[in-house]
């Protein structure tokens, strides 16, 4: 590297002498501290917090696949260069290519062309601007491109402990578009809530909520795509499953037939079942395991003609791989409290007369985490699982595939077939009359003695505890054939945690 010359000047016996000074000025000692600084101040720029300023760039697979997307700001500084996706090694050059119209990932970065997305562009402006600084020519830094070292996006609850949200910093929140709701976040950051109310939207935050648009019309679909990708620096962790939380929800009910055929709920991108659902599922959830590397999932909801209201709010919570509270494979429902009530999709406590309440094709697993429970001020581990029909002022709290009023399943062995309730090693508690041992449950009436009029407490040790609720796709045509005059609604039932 040339040296740099510095002129000075030395009296020397009264008389000034010109003197020149050389020194020796290399760059290279200050590349480690640039790089630290780097890794340490971090603005958003790949980020998709606002989608609306999102910037994606087609790229054309050479594998013969469809077109893919993927965002022009890498940055190799970043941790996720270590898990960069597998497509940065199947280019030519080992790597060297990117995967954005193919060019040159390390001239991009070292300077020789430089890229700078539009959404880079944007972010740099505003957030310096609010700063009370000059943005200038800052194509080609490498300072405006880091992220924000106050946006932790960990997952948080607001003050009035009724939302959650993630934490950022107060103006970053602001500028993303999300709510500021102090919250129990450090760092000089606030629970910031994000809300989407519109159809077509992309979620990629954690604890987002999507409010239904305010007028939805009939004779149309309303989709949100929840998209999974370890490169954006909200996603730091791998996601294995998304929770859904139906903070209010209401659509058009279903047919005489249980079908959902006006309006529906429908949900892709999973491997667990997930069924179709309408009606009214204010406070019901959903578990969605998702496949090995996820790209997204979908939800989408198809509105017929109807006068009925459409209202929904969802709260999408992405749960890391690894994490403790992760639904067991295959639940699609899971609690975890050792006292409290489950619900079948749309089944309210509401007077409906003979109308079913109750949704064709509902075949899913609804499980239990195994809790502590108080025995003499010891916590100890329950060893049962008990449920009984809720307490309802008007609904029916159990109405499944019934052939008569206020009884529950018959003698007839085929009496569960079409719709059923299942809870294995399920026994009535206590025992009343003569039983059949039977885990299968049916009709009017919740409980295991035939052809009852009472119910009962039913009680399982069989671990883990779970059950399995199935209907079929009809309401009176598959044999045996329903009664009509049961109106079945599904069941409300109120479960406990017990010692032996």
């Amino acid at each position: 590297m040339k040296p740099i010359a510095f002129s000075s000047q030395k009296v020397i016996d009264g008389c000034r002498v010109q003197q020149q000074q050389t020194t020796r000025f290399d760059i290279r000692k200050m590349l480690l501290p640039l790089i630290v600084l780097s890794v340490l101040i971090e603005l958003p720029t790949n980020s998709a917090f606002n989608q609306s300023e999102l910037v994606r760039i087609p790229r054309h697979n050479y594998y013969g696949a469809e077109p893919s997307l993927y965002y022009t700001n890498f940055n190799p500084f970043r941790p996720y260069w270590l898990n960069r996706p597998h497509y940065l090694d199947n280019f030519g050059g080992g790597g060297m290519l990117d995967p954005i119209q193919g060019r040159s990932r390390l001239s991009s970065r070292l300077g020789l062309t430089p890229v700078r997305d539009e959404l880079e562009e944007e972010i740099s402006s505003r957030l310096l601007g609010k700063a009370g600084m000059k943005q200038g020519n800052t194509q080609g830094n490498s300072f405006f491109s880091m992220r924000n070292p106050l946006a932790t996006y960990e997952p948080c609850g607001s003050s009035n402990g009724e939302e959650d949200g993630i934490c950022l910093a107060g103006p970053v929140c602001s500028f993303y578009g999300g709510r500021a709701t102090g919250g129990n976040c450090r760092r000089a950051t606030t629970c910031c809530v994000n809300e989407v109310s519109k159809c077509g939207a992309l979620v990629t935050l954690n604890n987002t909520y999507w409010q239904a648009p305010a007028a939805v019309s009939s004779e149309s679909t309303c989709g949100l795509t929840v998209k999974m990708d370890r490169t954006l620096i909200e996603q730091r962790v791998t996601t294995c499953q998304l929770r859904l939380d139906f903070i209010s929800f209401s659509i058009s009910q279903p047919n005489a037939q249980s079908v959902c055929n006006v309006d529906s709920l429908q949900i892709a991108g999973t491997i667990n079942k997930v069924p179709i659902i309408c009606g009214d599922n204010d406070g019901q959830h959903m578990y969605l395991t998702l496949p090995h590397a996820a790209a997204s999932a979908q939800l989408v909801f198809t509105f017929g003609t109807s006068t009925a209201a459409r209202t929904w709010r969802i709260k999408i919570a992405m749960l890391p791989c690894g994490s403790d509270y992760l639904a067991p494979n295959e639940c699609l429902q899971y609690f975890t409290t050792a006292i409290g009530s489950v619900m079948t999709f749309n089944w309210k406590d509401v007077a409906t007369g003979t109308s079913t309440r109750q949704l064709a094709n509902q075949d899913y697993y609804i499980c239990f985490r195994t809790e502590l429970v108080n025995k003499q001020s010891s916590a100890q581990v329950a060893t049962v699982l008990c449920v009984q029909e809720c307490q309802t002022s008007a609904a029916k709290a159990f109405s499944i595939s019934g052939t008569d009023m206020a009884r529950s399943q018959t003698l007839d062995d085929t009496s569960c077939n079409n719709d059923f309730l299942l809870f294995p090693g399920g026994t009535s508690h206590p025992t009343v009359g003569t039983v059949r041992p039977r885990d299968r449950f049916c009709g009017t009436v919740f409980a295991q003695e035939s052809e009852s009029g009472s119910t009962q407490t039913i009680c399982s040790t069989v671990k883990p505890f779970r059950m399995f609720y199935r209907t079929n796709g009809d309401e009176t045509i598959t044999a045996t054939v329903d009664s009509a005059s049961t109106g079945n609604q599904g069941f409300c039932l109120a479960f406990e945690h017990r010692l032996t």
